[in-house]
């Protein structure tokens, strides 16, 4: 504010996610200018910025004739706007919920985390909100086997994301205990099958990969060398 440098916020994940009003909201911090994604659209694909005038004109009053030229295909299109005023009409109708199923997210983790530490599987979960992602208390080559035990037991993960995992708000009592069983199974099983390393360091690691690399690359070299040689 000091130096006249607006605030963005990009809320196209946290807008209607952290809270009804955002990271804004959660963090009770109001933005200059905001960016929302398709969660405003109800799902459908939409890009939505918002702002006081004097950062959204789209001249320059300086410059009157200097302008910011603005359109795209399916810019304001009816079945995107009349998916957004269903949506802010539930939101309205529904702020509740956010605070109810925050509390029921920390509820899970602390409950999953419990039985974790009771069953000495190396992984935790941790949340923000209706947020949570699972964390690796050790280190180890084959963590990304996780989401395939997991699969196996009917979780099936995006291939493509950040960790990232999250709650709906019509999510029941019987979904989360779903989830639960297909993280302590999923993680026993890994457990079970040795794919976890034991007491090992990220330096043991990198170190046998390393000679891993070394071989490989030099036997390699040597198979080349001896088929050229016989040619």
């Amino acid at each position: 504010t000091a130096c006249d440098v607006p605030l963005v916020f990009d809320e196209v994940y946290t807008g209607f996610r952290m809270a009804a009003g955002g990271a804004q909201e959660y963090y009770d911090v109001t933005a200059d200018i905001v960016v929302y994604g398709k969660t405003l659209g109800g799902g459908l694909a939409v890009g939505v910025v918002c702002g006081p005038s004097r950062l959204m004109r789209r001249f320059d009053p300086q410059h009157p004739l200097r302008v910011c030229y603005v359109i795209g295909t399916f810019s304001a299109a009816p079945i995107t706007l009349a998916a957004m005023a269903e949506f802010l009409k539930w939101l309205d109708a529904n702020k509740g919920l956010y605070p109810k199923y925050e509390k029921k997210t920390d509820d899970w983790v602390r409950d999953v985390n419990a039985s974790l530490v009771k069953l000495d599987l190396p992984i935790r979960l941790d949340n923000l909100t209706t947020v949570w992602t699972v964390l690796f208390k050790q280190p180890g080559r084959y963590h990304w086997m996780f989401q395939y035990y997991l699969r196996a037991e009917n979780l099936a993960l995006s291939w493509v994301g950040t960790g990232r995992c999250l709650f709906s708000l019509d999510f029941q009592d019987s979904h989360f205990d779903q989830v639960k069983t297909a993280i302590i199974n999923a993680a026993t099983n890994m457990k079970n099958d040795g794919w976890w390393d034991g007491n090992v360091t990220a330096k043991t690691i990198s170190n046998k990969i390393g000679k891993e690399l070394l071989f490989h690359t030099a036997a390699s070299f040597f198979s080349t060398s001896s088929s050229s040689a016989q040619a």
